[in-house]
């Protein structure tokens, strides 16, 4: 059923309750695939959906207009969870303008063969007017993909931002106020810190424009997830903090065991850190959601990298825990390194280097126990926990 957003600017898109991964990226609800139709004098559609939900989007377009009287469709970000309807839209809607950045007309026509017809390419202050309504459009390269743009509706004051402020989030209800703010939050965190995280650069860039365009908005419509129409200073002011890595005092504990020993230590540390009334995450790689690990490392003043090592190496859910990382590209946090090792170690001089490659400050010298931890050597992260803490209270 379609959402009215505000003066005939409709939510017309799709709820998908049953899909459980987005590239390794855990959703536990669904998630959504959000697009927008625009009614006036001329009809404007922002985005689609995924392909296996375009029944569902011309069923709530046809709710409110007929198909053939659609002037626009407006692409913001081809990749396929927002223009996998298109090709089918377009053979029921064959009268529509395609508007996009010229990275998105490029990247449309490579994905779908569609006739180089019909285009028409904007970039950052050009507008298309409905009649009533003025749309102006605002380039945003990279965020996340090379051709994303955002829409801008000047007279209801309402912003389609594509990815921007989403979160992987299925729910009946459509608004932020609705389902609740709090959770909102907690999983748009989760979604910034395992797509946008890297990008955070370019992130405070594309606020400060909007600011510096005197841009007012009264609501945020993403393409994923809940739709903010009430304190969106919040979710704005969040992203500024994420972007610029801000920190809390707060240590996420990550690793993986073969014979508990790491286990042990792992323990260990997050039960004397929370002595110390620091907020502390514990994470046994094979055991958890790696999405929710990074979302908490994404505010965390202090990461703790855990290993055994085996064939002296570290333990290959590390590795690709770490790989996953580099990509994601943290700032702003100081690493120590833990771990026990048999007959030879190799474990933390590894993690060592992959955590000086991220660019990030390990904390010397990494704590290590031979074999099984005993209590001399668990009396010695007690030690460890003091410069953990001074870390954590100075930052």
């Amino acid at each position: 059923m379609f959402s009215e957003l505000k003066n005939k600017i409709y939510w017309v898109g799709a709820v998908d309750y049953n899909t459980r991964d987005f590239h390794g990226f855990e959703i536990p609800s669904g998630t959504s695939y959000n697009a927008y139709l625009i009614v006036d004098e001329k009809i404007a559609l922002v985005d689609a959906v995924k392909k296996e939900f375009c029944g569902d989007l011309l069923a709530h377009v046809r709710q409110i207009v007929a198909l053939e009287k659609i002037d626009y469709l407006i692409v913001n970000h081809v990749e396929m969870d927002h223009s996998g309807a298109v090709p089918e839209f377009l053979k029921v809607a064959p009268q529509v303008k395609i508007i996009c950045s010229q990275k998105g007309k490029e990247g449309l026509l490579k994905h779908y063969q569609i006739a180089d017809k019909n285009f028409q390419v904007v970039k950052t202050g050009d507008t298309l007017s409905l009649g009533k309504k003025t749309l102006k459009f605002i380039s945003a390269p990279m965020v996340h993909w090379p051709d994303t743009m955002f829409t801008y509706c000047l007279e209801d004051k309402v912003l389609l931002p594509n990815d921007a402020f989403g979160q992987h989030m299925a729910h009946p209800k459509r608004f932020a106020d609705e389902i609740g703010e709090d959770l909102c939050m907690e999983e748009a965190a989760k979604y910034y810190a395992n797509i946008l995280m890297p990008l955070g650069n370019i992130i405070i860039k594309k606020i400060e424009e909007l600011e510096k365009l005197g841009l007012e908005v009264e609501i945020i419509a993403p393409s994923h997830g809940a739709i903010w129409r009430k304190n969106i200073s919040r979710i704005i002011a969040a992203y500024k903090d994420w972007a610029h890595f801000k920190s809390k005092p707060k240590v996420v504990i990550v690793y993986d065991t073969m014979w508990e020993s790491t286990d042990k230590i792992a323990r260990h540390l997050a039960e004397a850190l929370a002595q110390e009334s620091i907020e502390v995450k514990l994470y046994r790689l094979r055991k958890n959601d790696g999405s929710a690990i990074v979302r908490d490392i994404l505010d965390a003043s202090v990461l703790l990298i855990g290993s055994p090592t085996l064939n002296t190496d570290m333990f290959w859910t590390v590795g690709g825990f770490l790989t996953h990382l580099r990509g994601l590209k943290p700032k702003n946090k100081k690493v120590g390194i833990f771990g026990s090792y048999g007959w030879a170690g190799g474990a933390s001089e590894a993690i060592r280097k992959e955590i000086q490659a991220l660019g990030l400050e390990v904390i010397e010298p990494a704590l290590e126990v031979v074999y099984v931890p005993c209590e001399e050597e668990l009396r010695k992260i007690e030690d460890y926990v003091k410069v953990i803490v001074r870390i954590v209270q100075t930052r």
